[in-house]
């Protein structure tokens, strides 16, 4: 079997440009951007087709991938001004960040100021562009900024068991001034998608092909021949995850097929939503579950910690503990939606 790359988040420039050209020929750099500023795909399936294509070739890749797929839908939401300082024509630009609310920040005049605040984001080595999400003091509102890499100190903090070349640092903003063409104060929408649906799509992307990409290597393995791929405890443990694997790709495929753009997301119910994301969840789940499968289908080599099975395991069991991929957070959204639906 191939042995797969692995990295620590300290890059080198050859890694910078491999990860960078990566991402850049995939065209997931480009998502959602119009067609004036380099635009790349545009629906839901054909950005989830290109994470779970990077994801095959490299799980880190994948995930930064995802991450740009998300923050690029919160750059589309900033002012024109905005948008179009992000997204420079001819430049492919990675905006790194988190959803989840942290630190807070006040008006000063036309700016808004950001006080003290540490986010963790998966590609900060890579990163152009750091998002956060602040709560105003004055107002209580939620304010979404985007602010240059360079204005970000960066503290090395990501020492993880999986995903160990994706950079999920810790950026520190600290009393950073944001034009407002950088802002957006986020007004709740009932109708709109939460960022948070996409997050799931996304990030269960990337890991359904890495677990895709072990299978391969393994059936890869078999073909090559050896006593051991004749056993048939081996044959059946093959087979047995191959199950899982096809099944987790009939889900995801399920959970994808169809969605357009965020126009068409958003038109969509909130219970549709819901049972979408809750199919992607199961899908991580069920390609998780192959991989201790084929672990010992392969034997105990495939615990060394440079083979590409115990990679996998690592990097897609470090994946599927994101909250967006929370199976009960997705369960119960589910569950909610269901018995609204039916009531």
């Amino acid at each position: 079997m191939p042995m797969s790359h692995d990295t620590t988040t300290t890059t080198s420039p050859a890694d910078h440009d491999r990860v960078r050209g990566a991402l850049a020929r995939s065209g997931v750099l480009r998502s959602w951007r119009p067609d004036d500023q380099d635009g790349g795909p545009t629906t839901v399936a054909q950005v989830a087709g290109r994470l779970s294509a990077l994801g095959s070739a490299d799980a880190d890749t994948g995930w930064i991938g995802a991450v740009a797929a998300v923050t690029n839908l919160a750059v589309a939401e900033l002012p024109e001004g905005g948008v179009r300082e992000v997204w420079q024509p001819g430049r492919q630009t990675l905006v790194c960040g988190t959803l989840a609310p942290q630190g807070t920040g006040t008006w000063v005049g036309g700016d808004f100021r950001v006080r003290a605040v540490s986010t963790p984001a998966s590609g900060l080595p890579w990163a152009d562009w750091v998002m956060a999400t602040v709560r105003d003091v004055d107002t209580d509102e939620l304010v979404r900024v985007v602010v240059p890499v360079q204005d970000v100190r960066v503290e090395t903090t990501w020492d993880a068991a999986g995903l160990r070349g994706s950079g999920g640092d810790t950026a520190h903003l600290e009393d950073v001034v944001v034009p407002a063409r950088r802002v957006r104060t986020l007004v709740p929408t009932p109708t709109a998608a939460p960022l948070t649906f996409f997050a799931t799509l996304f990030f269960a992307a990337p890991l359904i092909g890495t677990v895709q990409a072990a299978l391969r290597d393994v059936l890869a393995a078999a073909a090559d021949g050896g006593p051991r791929w004749t056993r048939p405890d081996v044959r059946a443990s093959v087979t047995a995850a191959a199950r899982r694997v096809d099944r987790a790709t009939a889900l995801y495929a399920g959970a994808v097929a169809g969605l357009g753009g965020r126009a068409d997301v958003d038109a969509r119910s909130a219970a549709d939503r819901a049972a979408v994301a809750d199919l992607a969840v199961q899908a991580v789940t069920e390609a998780e579950a192959a991989l201790p499968v084929l672990v010992s289908a392969a034997g105990a080599s495939a615990l060394h910690a440079s083979h590409p099975l115990a990679r996998a395991v690592r990097d897609v069991g470090v994946g599927a503990r994101h909250t967006a991929l929370s199976p009960t957070k997705s369960a119960l959204a589910y569950g909610d939606a269901l018995f609204a639906r039916s009531a």
